[in-house]
């Protein structure tokens, strides 16, 4: 089926700071296991596509440590952009790159920094998403039964069946709706109508490029030009220069929420967006007093803490319900529930002083 697997490795995680930083954004860190983030992606979906077909989108000055961590992908197949400019700019130009190697290439889009145990059942949705998309010539989403009603996350409104033999279970996309309020989310919930929407899609290359020029030909356009002048050899500063003119905007809102023909695919297998130090609860077991803990913890009347120290011993007495992570020069503690106040840390200026610190996209 001309299948190739596109991996997004541009953000920072900024949620995951202070172990995620500039030189060490959050798809490389290992979170459980032995493997990172990025290297558990690339091993989740070798199974289906092998390493001389998978893409990796990341930023210029991760190039090098993204090639580092996957030797067994061709170095030729990590892509850089000069500066990120979201979802939509990435996989504009990787529908780019292999509609000129292929110009039948089927495209499976994956963020690097998910956490999926079921690689089996993986790979078969997968499987079922490139029929629908290659048999109906649509844009076919990932969609995730919601096991609570979460504020963090889209939602996808699931349609009528796509009535696809090779695909059964795909079905129409009929709205989406992007992190909505509490009250709404549990509505969506409660109506067994809705989907999370994962950020994994697949699609012909030729098709979103289609889509790309209907709903966002600005984008295209200055897409065309930055390839012009990359094939042309231009220098590093006037090629940052003509990707910055690139809109920034997730493909989601500059495609997906705009077009006719958008598919989804519901699953049952266990999905993590390890979003933020909350989804260490995802990856590890908790203790008998509903502890987490990633490195060396000695608790006295402690319960709902995570603590991530591999390095040096945390101690804790009476507390509950926080978040403690030790570096070897930071040490941050928060209660679980402002978790996501973490990369407002990051953004306050607190950079100036530890340079190391990522103030990128999270």
């Amino acid at each position: 089926m001309h299948l190739y697997a596109i991996i997004l490795a541009g953000g920072s995680g900024t949620r995951f700071w202070p172990v995620s930083r500039a030189h060490l954004p959050k798809q490389f860190l290992v979170l459980q296991g032995t493997q990172s983030l990025l290297q558990a992606t690339a091993s989740r979906i070798t199974p289906l596509i092998p390493p001389s077909r998978l893409y990796v989108i990341t930023a210029a000055h991760l190039q090098a440590p993204t090639v580092s961590q996957l030797p067994e992908v061709p170095a030729a197949n990590i892509l850089s952009e000069p500066l990120g400019r979201n979802t939509a700019a990435a996989i504009g130009l990787a529908a780019w790159h292999l509609m000129t190697l292929d110009p039948e290439a089927m495209l499976v889009v994956l963020p690097a920094d998910h956490a999926i145990a079921d690689s089996t059942a993986f790979c078969e949705s997968l499987q079922q998403a490139a029929q629908a998309a290659a048999h109906a010539n649509v844009l076919m989403t990932l969609g995730v039964q919601p096991s609570y009603p979460a504020t963090g996350y889209g939602y996808i409104k699931v349609g009528d069946s796509l009535a696809i033999p090779a695909a059964p279970l795909a079905r129409q996309a009929i709205q989406f709706t992007e992190k909505p309020p509490a009250e709404v989310a549990a509505q969506f919930v409660a109506s067994q109508q809705y989907l999370w929407n994962c950020g994994i899609f697949v699609w012909r290359a030729a098709t979103i490029v289609a889509e790309l020029n209907t709903h966002m030909p600005e984008l295209t356009q200055k897409l065309t030009a930055y390839v012009q002048a990359l094939q042309a050899g231009a220098a590093a500063e006037t090629l940052a220069a003509a990707y910055a003119q690139l809109p920034n905007v997730p493909i989601d809102v500059g495609v997906l929420e705009k077009s006719a023909r958008v598919g989804v695919l519901p699953v049952t297998w266990a999905w993590s967006d390890v979003g933020s130090w909350r989804a260490l609860a995802d990856l590890h077991p908790q203790d008998r007093a509903g502890n987490i803990v990633v490195g060396q913890h000695i608790g006295r009347d402690t319960t709902g803490v995570i603590v991530y120290s591999p390095e040096r011993l945390v101690a804790t007495i009476g507390v509950s319900d926080l978040i403690i992570v030790q570096t070897d020069d930071v040490l941050l503690i928060c209660p679980k529930d402002r978790d996501q106040e973490v990369r407002e840390v990051v953004r306050s200026g607190f950079g100036s002083v530890h340079s190391g610190i990522s103030l990128g996209k999270t």
